[in-house]
């Protein structure tokens, strides 16, 4: 691998005239930027439809992107909105974005293109549906039948044949609902196409894009509606056990994610057929790709799926190389990063090596006095890895440091050698000796790519954070920035340690 530098910005983060950001000009302009700083990929998070409180990690479908990333601008240029129809959509910048009511406005917009394609157009779609069949199909259906039943989850559907997929049911539903079923496959033609468009002229910016698979879909999905032989569910396709980690030193009683887990037998028998299409389909999406939750594949906790907590649930053993022999043969080398977090066993440790694939570093995870033999510390890196300073999933570097105790902060200062100050009220900003020295220690570390969360560059606070596990809040996956902030990043010096620790090579 060479040595690179990349960002963590999900295209919702992105600035623009929209209640969220999408994919336009602002995303090209952001690579353009990158480009002459030598920042050379870009991690943007699931593309996928969000589903409970907005989480791209619990989606609806894991093929299907997002209709929310479609740009209504590009509707515009190609005659398919009038201008007063666009800028009905235009409203004011927001630090955090406010979801209520831009989906049902993203889909409005969409409807009426639909509804003005022209014949050339809708030749495309045509030859889209039948081309992504494989996943198109299902979602659509599920998507029509879910909006005709008030967006009920699937098992709360009042129509049992519906319900249990039904072939013959299902068919007579769409034939009776033809405009809702079309509907969902243009969003979806659109988002293929626009966001095609989009990552070309990033490409050629000479930045390369990092997607991200949760290793679960949602419960309410798609996935688990049209497919349910693959997951553990009993015969009427009801989860028996649900996905989750166990209590910890940080929770009591664990985490209860509620997402089905896999019937691997039943996923061996068809040549683990399912995880190719997923990851094949994700690369379509960008040039390379995060797995979350990898050590699952190893082993995985289950909890019964009528337990309140993860508490009573059991270690079980996942496929691990069974599934990845085959499946990395079958995709590019080093387009895959394995998110190895969390609970981390010397047989996690062993299916990593095995796979050869670079595991994740969080510099936020290195600095407990206590832990003698941490091996998170940036002079302990081995170069088959992949550094940040935080997560999605963590508090920015500024607000972890100020919920620090003292004796933990002291040591950060000691190893970054910084002074104690540099985390009190007004240090804060692109210039904060913290963000700007741990980016460098990463920069300077042996690790073949470095990841730097946007807040990170910015030195912002907890009130930027993307997500808090394990909670549903109004602040998860709302963090926005403006032109502003963005252009006062100092990309000069990035540009600058970028050449100085050699990552500025062409990928």
């Amino acid at each position: 691998m060479t040595r690179t530098a990349g960002i963590l910005l999900p295209i919702f983060s992105l600035p623009g005239p929209f209640a969220a950001g999408v994919f336009g000009d602002e995303a090209v302009e952001l690579a353009q930027t990158l480009q002459k700083s030598k920042i050379r990929e870009w991690l943007i998070l699931p593309l996928n439809p969000p589903g409970a409180a907005y989480s791209p990690y619990a989606a609806s479908s894991s093929f299907a992107g997002n209709p929310g990333y479609i740009d209504p601008r590009d509707l515009r240029r190609r005659g398919l909105l009038q201008q007063d129809e666009l800028q009905a959509l235009f409203t004011d910048y927001r630090q955090q974005i406010n979801y209520q009511g831009f989906f049902d406005q993203q889909e409005a917009v969409l409807r009426l293109a639909l509804s003005r394609l022209k014949t050339r157009d809708r030749q495309d779609l045509e030859e889209f549906v039948e081309a992504e069949k494989y996943w198109l199909e299902d979602y659509a259906s599920f998507m029509t039948i879910r909006k005709t039943f008030n967006h009920l989850p699937w098992w709360e559907w009042p129509d049992k044949a519906l319900e249990q997929k039904n072939a013959l049911a299902v068919q007579e539903f769409i034939r009776t609902h033809q405009e809702d079923y079309w509907y969902y496959c243009y969003e979806q033609y659109e988002f293929h196409r626009q966001w095609a468009e989009v990552r070309r002229k990033i490409n050629a910016c000479g930045v390369s894009l990092i997607g991200d698979i949760p290793i679960y879909p949602a419960a309410d999905s798609a996935d688990l509606w049209g497919k349910r032989s693959i997951f553990e569910t009993d015969e009427e396709g009801h989860v028996l056990r649900v996905a989750g980690v166990p209590p910890d030193y940080f929770s009591e009683t664990g985490q209860l994610w509620g997402n089905p887990l896999y019937n691997w037998e039943k996923l061996a028998e068809q040549d683990y057929d399912y995880w190719r299409h997923r990851i094949a389909k994700t690369l379509d999406f960008c040039d390379k790709l995060r797995i979350d939750h990898f050590r699952g594949f190893e082993s995985y906790w289950a909890v019964p799926a009528d337990e309140p907590t993860a508490v009573e649930g059991s270690w079980e053993k996942g496929p691990a190389m069974d599934l990845f022999t085959p499946l990395l043969k079958n995709f590019p080398p080093h387009s895959i990063i394995a998110e190895d977090l969390g609970v981390v066993t010397e047989e996690v440790t062993e299916f990593l090596r095995a796979s050869g694939l670079p595991g994740m570093k969080v510099l936020q995870f290195a600095f407990n006095p206590e832990d003698k033999d941490s091996v998170d510390r940036p002079h302990s890196y081995v170069k088959n890895c992949v550094a940040f300073t935080g997560t999605h999933d963590n508090d920015t570097l500024l607000g972890w440091a100020r919920s620090l105790p003292p004796d933990h902060w002291h040591f950060v200062c000691t190893y970054l050698g910084i002074p104690e100050d540099s985390r009190d009220p007004g240090k804060d900003g692109p210039a904060n000796p913290l963000c700007r020295r741990a980016v460098l220690t990463l920069f300077q570390s042996v690790a073949e790519s470095v990841i730097i969360p946007v807040q990170d560059l910015l030195g912002l606070g907890t009130e930027y954070r993307i997500n808090l596990p394990g909670s549903v809040s109004d602040h998860n996956w709302t963090a926005r920035f403006s032109h502003d902030q963005l252009n006062s990043i100092d990309f000069p010096w990035l540009e600058e340690i970028s050449v100085a620790t050699q990552r500025d090579a062409v990928i």
